[in-house]
């Protein structure tokens, strides 16, 4: 969790910046911070630590979000994400249906090749903060928020041909089928251009969940997994935004 304890003391100082920024003294045009919805879209590549490592490496994540930047820089909304990634540490969890030869045989009496791979979602409810800092307008700037909701993560079994010893059901003797309780942190860079057309953000997406197998038991240890993991997630998110805030005038002022 120091993860989270750095990303607490990142938005106070952030905000010990914003209050004391100072004024320029000099006439200009400049738009106002308004409230503003998005829809955005996101990639992430992430890796693995803690009790998942043991499980998969690294992984790709796409996600999507609503998310409502406020007139006063609060930062609410959802967020969901699909993940999958070829890199399965136990390759072994199928030695028990392979022959001697050290291959699996289908239904037809052929060899055939099982691909595995790693398959999960997330999702949260968040809220945060924003920054005005480092920005060309009032609406861009570094955005921070945590959030709580769910992980889950299984091991995905591709082949070909039929194989009766891997119908759907058995599957679930194999596939570590886990779900849990989840906590997910960011700190980025949001960039809302005046003229709405180039809308993006960039930045650290971290998370930390604790989960359990919902299988009751693993055929090829012969044992039932009743062990709560600690997993957890972290990459560089990078997203296009979709503003649904109507255009605003601009405001002339003298500071």
């Amino acid at each position: 969790m120091r993860h989270f304890s750095l990303l607490i003391s990142i938005f106070f100082l952030l905000n010990g910046i914003v209050n004391g920024q100072f004024v320029i003294q000099k006439p200009e045009v400049q738009d106002s911070a308004f409230t503003i919805p998005m829809i955005n879209v996101s990639f992430a590549k992430q890796w693995s630590s803690a009790d998942l490592a043991n499980r998969f490496g690294a992984n790709n994540n796409i996600g999507a979000s609503f998310i409502v930047k406020s007139k006063t820089n609060w930062i609410y909304g959802i967020k969901g994400s699909f993940l999958w990634g070829g890199e399965v540490q136990d390759q072994n969890i199928l030695n028990g249906i392979k022959t001697i030869d050290d291959v699996v045989i289908d239904d037809e009496g052929r060899e055939t090749t099982i691909f595995l791979g790693q398959r999960g979602s997330s999702g949260f409810a968040l809220g945060g903060r924003f920054f005005n800092v480092l920005a060309p307008n009032r609406n861009s700037g570094i955005v921070t928020y945590v959030g709580v909701g769910f992980l889950q993560h299984k091991i995905s079994m591709k082949f070909k041909d039929e194989i009766i010893s891997l119908t759907d059901e058995h599957k679930k003797g194999y596939d570590r089928y886990s779900l849990g309780y989840a906590f997910n942190g960011y700190i980025g860079y949001l960039f809302l251009s005046k003229n709405r057309l180039l809308n993006f953000f960039g930045g650290f997406d971290y998370t930390y969940g604790k989960t359990k197998s919902l299988r009751k038991y693993n055929y090829d240890t012969n044992l039932p997994d009743n062990k709560v993991n600690t997993d957890v997630l972290y990459g560089i998110r990078l997203g296009w935004i979709i503003r649904l805030n109507k255009r605003q005038a601009d405001n002339f002022y003298y500071n």
